[in-house]
């Protein structure tokens, strides 16, 4: 049995004020909705319950008190009634370490973004008239990066006739609402007859064929102004600091509105498909969050106020700190971005829509740098590229102060990959535009290399090395500069596969067998360690959902275990990596899931496009650049710090953008 329960719905009872036990509230929903089945209590206790608890971050009063309400009750139903399942769903994981304690961690899951395959597939399905065009007039463009997702793919579709697409979200949005009102104005209702909510001048407006600009609405009459109002009156009452969809008494609607037509504009917005009203609990709220979080944006892009999104950045005042985060972090759970204010895409949505986008982004950096930078880097916000040379060299440095959080560091980078990061030189070659890499210099010398400690057979004992000087990235290549090798064909070029078993890959043959046989390399260590596993979990080194995937892997069948590396590893020519992943995507993390055929074309591509001879580094040459002549033990030095690297202890579970470890940098 499954039951289906929004959590905005979660708050004080009005006599009491208090916030009901998670438990009691379950059985009072499931009582009004299911009368004629058994009580919640009896599925609880026969552990055939799954609960599908949607929108954590939207508890009208989120915050400690609400999610560690939830986290006791999970704790109650581990004991008491275990069998039974709980899903949450949340926006982000500002809620991660509230909800999953160490004793008792709640795995995660990312919902990924939808793939090219999947857009185009969702777009034939839904769009069969001009969904050809549409997909042809996407693809390859920024926008196509903005709507990856069901909700936007929908609403991109409900408006267009031709294949044309909108400038990005904010015009995504403004679209669906000025077809909405054609709709209403055409069909002759009485609110949207020229009058009291909607002006002469905007029916007329809307009855001809003039193109509008991106983002304009017939605001004329009062209808829509009194939208945005009300947005801005529902997002700014909230009572967390968590974006989140509000929901308010009729009554109070009306007063926030303080309009002689408040009834009728209420009546309108949901004839428009943007308000929802519950009668059952005499409540309104916008339909979606998003149209919600766009309304505010309008209001917000008239009268930019940057102050709601200030967010403390640096070392000695982020609450709660690193050391405290990571303290409190199940070992499952990824480390969770800082702390959001609840207004971060409201002003995402309003910098495309301001009037003077480059004031709003600039004023908009004193409060949350990172936050602007992702501003100016969307496609339809049009500022200087000298704005933007500013906006970079600020996170540039963000990323590199010591005196910023881990968190505020990460953020800065990932917003500069979108940017555009300065310290790569964009360049065009005879074989098509490329990123040319800095370059660290390194002295030949005499390099101390190996280690005398055992901790890997196969490494050798402290021994010298003579190398010559040579020059090595900065940085691994990133996803940026990948994507233009694929954008320059450099998958269907054979030029640069230059052996016979690289042109065989490269056409398709045994491109999953590599990868095939690494996996089965690591499932006889697991099956050779396998009473180990747990000790290693014990002592830290593993996570919890390390041991629980690798004991089912060792205990598989041949012909489960092989089932499954096909359906990771899909046979059959490549064209991009094979790690398609949101949380590694970014144009600054290093590019992942490619082999080292792949990689040697690339850098055979980057030497064509230079002139300069490109070559994977050796095995010493690696080692040399990380320890330096002086042989550390580590590359930011001889005693571990995990606030220096990515590595297990920083939950960071994924690559990071690259240059954001300023004390390894300063060093190497």
């Amino acid at each position: 049995m499954t039951f289906f329960v929004p959590l905005n719905d979660f708050k004080p009872a009005r006599d009491t004020h208090r916030l009901p036990l998670p438990k009691d509230w379950l059985a009072a929903q499931w009582a009004t909705r299911y009368r004629d089945l058994p009580a919640l209590e009896t599925f609880l206790q026969e552990q055939r319950l799954t609960l599908l608890l949607d929108a954590l971050n939207e508890m009208p009063t989120a915050g400690t008190e609400s999610v560690q309400l939830w986290r006791d009750f999970l704790g109650e139903l581990e004991q008491t009634y275990p069998g039974n399942r709980v899903v949450f769903s949340c926006r982000t994981l500002d809620y991660s370490v509230l909800l999953s304690p160490r004793e008792r961690p709640v795995r995660q899951v990312r919902i990924e973004s939808l793939s090219n395959a999947q857009v185009e597939e969702f777009i034939a399905l839904y769009c069969p008239e001009h969904g050809t065009t549409l997909w042809q007039n996407l693809r390859n463009t920024p926008q196509l990066d903005l709507l990856r997702s069901p909700y936007y793919l929908k609403l991109l579709m409900a408006q267009t006739t031709t294949g044309d697409i909108p400038a990005g979200r904010a015009a995504l949005f403004t679209g669906f609402v000025r077809r909405a009102l054609q709709r209403e104005v055409q069909g002759g209702g009485r609110l949207f007859q020229p009058g009291a909510l909607v002006h002469q001048r905007d029916v007329e407006r809307l009855s001809t064929a003039h193109p509008w600009p991106p983002f304009a609405l017939p605001e004329s009459g009062p209808l829509l102004p009194n939208l945005s109002i009300l947005a801005w009156q529902m997002q700014t009452r909230r009572l967390v600091t968590v974006a989140s969809q509000v929901r308010i008494t009729y009554d109070e609607a009306l007063q926030m509105l303080d309009h002689q037509d408040a009834v009728d504009i209420l009546q309108a917005g949901g004839a428009l498909g943007v308000l929802d009203e519950d009668r059952g609990r005499n409540e309104v709220l916008y339909v979606h969050q998003l149209l919600q979080e766009y309304f505010a944006a309008r209001l917000l892009a008239r009268q930019p106020q940057p102050a709601p999104v200030q967010q403390e950045w640096r070392v000695d005042r982020v609450i709660p700190d690193l050391p405290s985060t990571l303290r409190d972090l199940a070992d499952t759970d990824p480390l969770p971005p800082l702390p959001s204010t609840g207004w971060e895409e409201t002003i995402v949505l309003a910098a495309a829509m301001a009037s003077d986008p480059a004031r709003f982004i600039t004023d908009l950096m004193a409060y949350n740098l990172a936050l602007a930078g992702r501003c100016a880097a969307q496609p339809e916000v049009a500022v200087s590229e000298a704005l933007k040379a500013t906006v970079r060299r600020a996170l540039l440095e963000r990323t590199q102060n010591p005196r910023a959080d881990l968190r505020a560091r990460i953020a800065a980078g990932l917003a500069l990959g979108e940017l555009g990061d300065p310290r790569f030189a964009r360049r065009d070659g005879p074989y098509g535009t490329y990123l040319l890499p800095p370059l660290i210099e390194l002295p030949g010398g005499t390099y101390h290399l190996g280690s005398d400690e055992g901790l890997y057979a196969d490494e050798a004992s402290v021994h010298r090395v003579v190398l010559a000087p040579f020059a090595l990235g900065q940085f691994p290549v990133t996803n940026a500069e990948w994507a233009l090798f694929m954008q320059a064909g450099g998958y269907d070029e054979e030029r640069w596969w230059d052996t016979e078993e690289a042109r065989a890959w490269q056409r398709g043959e045994s491109t999953a067998e590599g990868s095939k046989q690494q996996w089965r390399e690591i499932r006889k260590a697991f099956q050779d360690h396998f009473d180990s596993l747990r000790q290693w979990h014990q002592a830290g080194r593993i996570t919890s959902t390390d041991v629980e995937y690798w004991e089912r892997y060792a205990r598989m069948s041949d012909a489960d275990f092989e089932a499954l590396l096909d359906a990771w590893y899909p046979a059959g020519r490549q064209t991009q990596p094979r790690w398609n992943d949101d949380a590694y995507n970014n144009p600054a993390q290093p590019v992942v899931g490619i082999c080292w055929f792949e990689a040697r074309a690339y850098c055979a591509w980057l030497s064509a496009q230079t002139g300069q001879p490109f070559r994977l580094p050796t095995e010493a040459e690696w080692e040399a650049a990380a320890r330096g002549l002086p042989g550390r033990r580590y590359a930011f030095g001889d005693n571990f710090d995990p606030s220096y690297c990515t590595t297990f202890e920083t939950h960071i579970r994924s690559t990071t953008p690259i240059g954001v470890f300023p004390r390894s940098l300063s060093e190497n």
